[in-house]
């Protein structure tokens, strides 16, 4: 399988930036990116400058607003947050142009989270594997004379031993062959992969239930949604889970909808597997929930949310002040569960956390390598839940750890 080494900035060749270039342009021309009007300039100049200053450099945000958005060189970057709101939705649409089909051959442009520069890592095919040459064999030994034992003849002992160097090479490609079938194997079926198959394979397309941003689930889980006249609001944040979320299922070949969780209706939600990304601004996330052993609440006053433990009688919960900007929030708490629902019968998984940054630590855990922290919940028993906490600056979520589990 082909491996994605990342190229070191001082070691690119001119046949190296020529690829990056030639890139550049490639992704500038796709529809994700041609409509907008900030992100190209903007990620023509981050492509620029990362290479003009080489692995040592460095890109403040500052500079970013005055030299690509004309920012006077005193603004108020907290207040004018363009530079963190464009970079974001860049990760997020390289991430969406990567994951579909056709691009895996390209060299990859990245802009790492907490980086204003640009890694560039491209796809560098593995040395073609060497067939082991059998040495010379020994010529056979000559007939004795005996006058019982016929000499034997010369031609066909000839053609007896050349056969051996084949069978031997033929034998070595065998078990090559089964090497790499094996390895290709367990990379598709690995226990994150068993995960998300299990959301596949059904006559309906998997429902991605997203968030909308302000919506008041408290007074909304008991009555229907209010009609409102203006498109719902999704975060940048979310959608990028989403697209994760959606990459998994597309390595099963599996079709997916992304839905806003207030055009949803009960008779969509029990027709197919759904996947409830965010908990106190999506109310399908809350109703569903219900009769899980740990549960979303939030305040009447909307200032606190909380996870509880139903099954103490919430004498257990987990609580964050979601009151404050959700940049100030540096402690959070999310929830992974996957289980078969009692009301739609579908199998369901649920990412969600208390704020944005719990979300986000919850879509971390079922999309990369974190997925080890769940690994043996997930493998043991088809319905669990678990909740993780994370530690998180400035909006950004760190590695989640599990503080509590059940199973059933």
């Amino acid at each position: 399988m082909a491996t994605r080494p990342e190229l070191q900035l001082e070691h690119l060749s001119v046949q190296d930036r020529r690829e990056i270039d030639a890139q550049l342009e490639r992704i500038l021309e796709h529809p994700l990116f041609h409509q907008s009007k900030r992100l190209p300039t903007f990620l023509r100049f981050i492509v620029g400058e990362s290479l003009r200053q080489g692995p040592d450099g460095s890109m403040k945000e500052r500079t970013l607003g005055i030299e690509v958005f004309g920012r006077k060189p005193d603004y108020d970057n907290n207040l004018d947050p363009i530079v963190r709101v464009t970079a974001t939705e860049l990760r997020k649409k390289l991430a969406q142009y990567y994951y579909q089909d056709g691009h895996d051959d390209e060299v990859r442009i990245e802009l790492p989270p907490g980086s204003y520069l640009a890694h560039f890592r491209k796809v560098q095919a593995p040395p073609a594997a060497e067939v082991p040459q059998a040495d010379p064999l020994p010529a056979p030994p000559a007939a004795a004379e005996s006058p019982s034992i016929p000499p034997s003849d010369p031609a066909q002992a000839s053609l007896r031993w050349q056969g051996w160097p084949i069978a031997f090479a033929l034998a070595c490609l065998l078990v090559l062959s089964a090497f790499l079938l094996h390895r290709e194997w367990q990379l598709t079926h690995s226990p994150l992969d068993r995960f998300w198959a299990e959301l596949e394979g059904g006559p309906s397309p998997v429902l991605i239930v997203m968030p909308v941003i302000g919506s008041d689930n408290s007074k909304g889980a008991e009555s229907e949604l209010r009609s409102v006249s203006v498109r719902p609001v999704l975060s940048l944040e979310d959608t990028n889970i989403a697209v994760r979320i959606a990459g998994q299922l597309e390595r099963h070949k599996a079709q997916y909808r992304l839905v806003s969780s207030s055009d949803l209706t009960l008779d969509e939600i029990r027709t197919a597997p759904s996947v409830l990304i965010g908990a106190l601004d999506n109310i399908w996330t809350i109703r569903l929930m219900r009769d899980l052993p740990f549960v979303f609440q939030e305040a009447p006053d909307h200032r606190t949310g909380r996870i509880v433990d139903a099954s103490s009688g919430g004498a257990r919960s987990w609580s964050v002040d979601i009151d404050m900007p959700h940049t100030h929030i540096a402690h959070d708490y999310g929830i992974v569960a996957r289980y078969t629902n009692r009301l739609t019968g579908k199998p369901m998984v649920v990412v969600a956390g208390i704020s944005s940054q719990g979300t986000q630590a919850a879509g971390e855990l079922v999309s990369s390598a974190e997925f080890e922290a769940i690994r043996s919940l997930a493998s043991s028993t088809h319905n669990f839940e678990a909740i993780i906490d994370t530690e998180a600056i400035d909006g950004r979520a760190g590695r989640p750890r599990i503080v509590a589990s059940k199973t059933w």
